[in-house]
Order: C-alpha cells, then structure tokens, then sequence
C-alpha cells in the first residue's frame, strides 16, 4: 500500500515536471540549439529569454528559425501602427502562425517582425521619460587646481519615432587667476528616427568658463546617427554631421566656424563613457572635444554612487591657456 502510493505520487510528479516543461517557450537556432523558457522581449534584433537556470539569456534575433509560445505575446510587425496579440506557433523556413484570442490566425515570417511585447513608446501608444541628476565632489587639473562642487544632470524623452533631450552641468570653481566663478554648460537635441536603429538630429550646446576664457560658446547643427547596441545593459550610439560653431571671449578674439562635428555615447553597465567633439572645417588646428567617462553603482531605488573624469581638450586654446582640463568627480547619482 505505501508502496503504491509512493508510485502514484512520483508518477504525479513526473507528470507536473512535464506539464510545466511543455508550458515553456522555445526557440530554435540556426544552430539546432533549443532554448527553453519565458519569451520576455524581442527589441534592436536581441531576443531575451527568461530561464530558471541561467536566468535572462540574449540571442541574437536573425539566428532564430523557429518560435513557439504558451501564452499570448504582442507582436509589431516592420512599418505596423499597432502590435498583433496572439500565441506564436512554428512553421517551416523561418516563418510562424500568429494565433489571436478569437482563434484567427496569421502567417509571418520571423524578419518581418520588429518587437516582441513591445514598450508603449516602441509601439507608438505612449513616451517613455528617464533622468539622471548627479551631484559630485571634484579635484581639477589645467587652467584650474581646486577643489569643487559640481552638480550635472539630463532628461530624454522617447517615442516610436523620436527622441529628445536636455542636459546641463554646473560647477563652481576657484581660479588662480580670475578668484571664484560659475561654469556652466547646456545643450539638448532632437532625434527623428528613420527606422529602429537609424535616425536624423539635429543638436545645440551653449557654454560659459572664464578658466578658459569662453564668455559664450554656441554650437548647432544636424546630421546622421546609428544606435549600434541597444539592449538592457549595453548601449551604443554614434553621430556625425555639421556644426555652427560661435566663441565669444573674454580676452582673446572670438571665433566663428563651420565644423564636423560627431558624439559617441556608449554603456556596459556599470561602465559608461560620453564624448562630443567639433572639428574646424576652416582651420583644422582648431579641434574641441568635450568627454565623461566613469562608472555608476547602483545601492538601491534610483540611488547610486558615481566616479567619473571628464576631460575636455581643445588643440589651440586661448592664449595662456591649457590644452586638457581633467576632472575628477566622486558623487551620489540619481536616475528615474
């Protein structure tokens, strides 16, 4: 009798193992590798893939052949205004049946999808905001040796086809020359998307640092940009195109150029690295190139611990004045 009852007990078991095992997602890779889990989001050609025994799992989106799910997914096809909702079953060469609630069915092919339970912004239904605002202890070299408070922050706001923002950096500072003064600088830009990962901009800076003798410096311009990476830990981002650029000066005389102008904004959590440059099409002598470069440590909420240097670099600087200011800054950082 306990014998029996054992046996009925493993065979229930074994049955719940399967039942649960046949509820799983799975892909199939070019490879024939299987993949066994929760489809969680499909975005930027990265597939992830929720699993119990390696937890979140990234495959690349062209290297799937096959695709099933359990439970219904949301699915935005390339140049779609809305997502399909349905349950994904496999078919042959790369293609699926998109099965919705009322039974209807729809044949796809896996390159024609863009998004796998999409965002609100990723479908077009809604904007997503995020900030960060840091406040930093600082030790500078070059035009300025000082102890100082700085305090930077940025706002992006991203829709379907489009993104913009504004950041702003302000630090009080002692120079050696001038005694105490604010230096700030502002800029924002605007990000028109051609397709997921491509995109037109146009962008504009405002400076002002007595240290290095720029009572105004103004640059705009537009061009071409690419988000090379794009996933929840890693992000690249490149642009290049043209700039105005207007230096008014303290002392020395004031500039105006056209310039090729580029940025790099890059991440691998907890890493990050950011940098602008303007490069004068009328005097290649005249190079300025703004970059941070840091780590940011989560504690806990939107709290963090920064450490970061940021070093700005310009090949003729005014008269009397360094190439390269370095700033070191250890500061609590704030993201939401």
């Amino acid at each position: 009798m306990v014998h029996s009852g054992m046996l009925r007990a493993a065979a229930v078991a074994v049955l719940a193992a399967a039942a649960l095992g046949a509820a799983a997602d799975e892909i199939v890779l070019r490879s024939g590798e299987r993949i066994r889990g929760e489809v969680a989001a499909m975005a930027g050609g990265k597939l992830r893939m929720r699993t119990d025994y390696a937890g979140d799992i990234e495959v690349r989106w062209s290297e799937v052949v096959s695709l099933s799910t359990t439970l219904p997914v949301e699915v935005l096809l390339e140049g779609a205004r809305a997502p399909l909702r349905g349950t994904l079953q496999p078919l042959y060469g790369g293609r699926a049946l998109l099965v919705d609630p009322e039974g209807g069915a729809l044949e796809l092919a896996l390159s024609e999808v863009a998004y796998l339970n999409p965002k609100p912004w990723q479908s077009g239904v809604g904007v997503a905001y995020e900030g960060r605002v840091t406040l930093s202890a600082a030790y500078t070299r070059g035009n300025t040796e000082d102890e100082r408070i700085n305090g930077d922050g940025e706002f992006t706001a991203r829709g379907r086809q489009y993104r913009y923002g504004f950041s702003a950096k302000i630090d009080r500072r002692n120079d050696p020359v001038a005694g105490s003064a604010t230096a700030w600088r502002a800029g924002t830009s605007y990000d028109r998307f051609l397709r997921a990962d491509r995109f037109v901009y146009a962008r504009g800076s405002l400076e002002h640092d007595r240290a290095k003798d720029i009572d105004r410096r103004a640059a705009a311009g537009f061009g071409y940009g690419a988000e090379l990476v794009a996933t929840a830990r890693a992000s690249l981002t490149v642009r290049g195109g043209l700039d105005y650029v207007a230096v008014d000066r303290f002392a020395a005389a004031n500039e105006r150029y056209p310039a090729l102008g580029w940025g790099v904004k890059a991440a691998y959590s907890p890493w990050f690295h950011e940098h602008e440059g303007f490069w004068n099409l009328e005097d290649s002598d005249v190079v300025t190139v703004r970059s941070k470069t840091g780590l940011r440590l989560p504690l806990f909420g939107g709290l963090g611990a920064s450490a970061q240097l940021n070093v700005d670099w310009e090949r003729r600087p005014a008269p009397g004045r360094k190439s390269t200011d370095s700033t070191l800054l250890v500061g609590i950082d704030y993201a939401w």
